[in-house]
């Protein structure tokens, strides 16, 4: 998404990304958790890998990094990432300053992250709302059935707890047909390992409030008359010179995006992130949301930083407002932004899905130079 290369459909050949953040700052890309694309356990062929497991392992990683490259430990470090990197990267931060390591932490940047599994179902159906995928009418009777408070406010009704949870979950959405669940807006489908994630991750989360979503990842050809460009960043990394050049094991599994078994439940991090806030004095803290996710939707991400300001007692810098893309002739809006005068930052992106690098890449870049500090929003 945002590496130096983009790989063509032909899946044999590279072409230059001309929005690579290795433009302005130095990178180093993990894979994980253990098993995730071509990495291994040497214990175990499917380690169980938790929230916990991960963060240590993502932290020993790192110290391993920086023994072989200890020229790079006094440079400002910056974590990225997205989707369930929401959980991994504040976790791997807090390990960063409770081991009490001389890595240069300065700041998180969590893209449509899972940062907590309970807005992140609390904010499904107001998103189903406000993009159409359900109507007033519809909305009004599920409130009416499954909240105690006053009708309509979304924060005062718990789909998890409903007084009649029967009745609640009766109040049921037909079927909604999308080609990409990650953008509902995108006329081409997701590659089948993503459409697989979201199948078992996500749709149960929209079923259980009666809002059954289907992407059709059968679609990749050709959707309502529109082509489809084709993966060609698996095939690549398959490549016999590319696993060599990459110095991948002759053992190791086939690359894939995602991978792993994967137990326990989403670990929240809202005590992590105000613990990162307060107790660490994090640099730089930003959320940032393409607006057409119905996975990790922006009301997620929005609720959830508004929550961290109000346990922190964050202060906003300024009214939440429109950012401009940096390039533009004409200065495009590239979304809208809420500061906190602690580095605290919720970014809101337009016209982009679950993964904002691959969608707006000029968006993406920008926001990544925010984060480093060359760069306003």
């Amino acid at each position: 998404e945002n590496g130096p290369f983009r790989a063509n459909e032909d899946g044999k050949t590279l072409s230059l990304h001309d929005f690579a953040w290795n433009k302005v700052a130095n990178m180093v890309y993990m894979e994980s958790p253990v098993s995730t694309g071509f990495s291994y356990d040497e214990t175990t062929k499917e380690p169980d890998n938790t929230d916990e497991s991960t963060a240590n392992d993502n932290y020993l990683a790192l110290e391993s990094f920086f023994q072989k490259y200890p020229h790079l430990k006094k440079n400002p470090f910056y974590i990225t990432g997205e989707s369930y990197a929401g959980v991994y990267i504040p976790m791997l931060a807090t390990e960063i300053f409770k081991r009490k390591s001389t890595i240069n932490l300065k700041g998180l940047a969590v893209g449509n992250g899972l940062l907590n599994a309970f807005d992140d179902y609390m904010s499904s159906i107001d998103f189903a709302l406000g993009h159409g995928l359900v109507t007033t009418d519809w909305y009004a009777k599920k409130i009416e059935a499954c909240c105690q408070s006053t009708p309509g406010v979304q924060h005062e009704c718990n789909f998890l707890k409903a007084p009649n949870m029967t009745k609640c979950i009766q109040v049921i959405r037909p079927p909604i047909s999308t080609p990409n669940a990650y953008n509902i807006y995108d006329n081409c489908s997701p590659d089948l390992y993503l459409n697989a994630v979201y199948n078992k991750h996500f749709k149960p989360r929209y079923e259980s409030l009666g809002i059954k979503i289907i992407s059709n990842a059968q679609n990749a050809g050709k959707v309502n008359k529109v082509k489809c460009p084709k993966n060609g960043h698996t095939p690549y990394l398959n490549l016999p010179a590319v696993r060599k050049a990459l110095h991948v094991r002759e053992d190791a599994k086939r690359w894939t995006g995602c991978g792993g078994n994967y137990g326990g439940g989403v670990t929240s991090q809202v005590n992590t992130t105000i613990e990162l806030i307060q107790k660490y004095k994090i640099g730089k803290y930003v959320v940032y949301n393409g607006d057409f996710d119905t996975a990790c939707t922006f009301l997620l991400g929005q609720r959830f930083v508004d929550g961290i300001a109000v346990n922190t007692n964050s202060k906003k810098a300024e009214d939440y407002r429109q950012w401009k893309e940096d390039g533009t002739p004409d200065g495009a809006i590239g979304g809208f932004v809420q500061h906190y005068e602690n580095g605290l930052t919720f970014v809101l992106v337009r016209g982009a899905g679950h993964m904002v690098p691959e969608d707006k890449p000029e968006a993406a870049l920008q926001i990544f130079k925010y984060l480093i500090g060359i760069s306003k929003l």
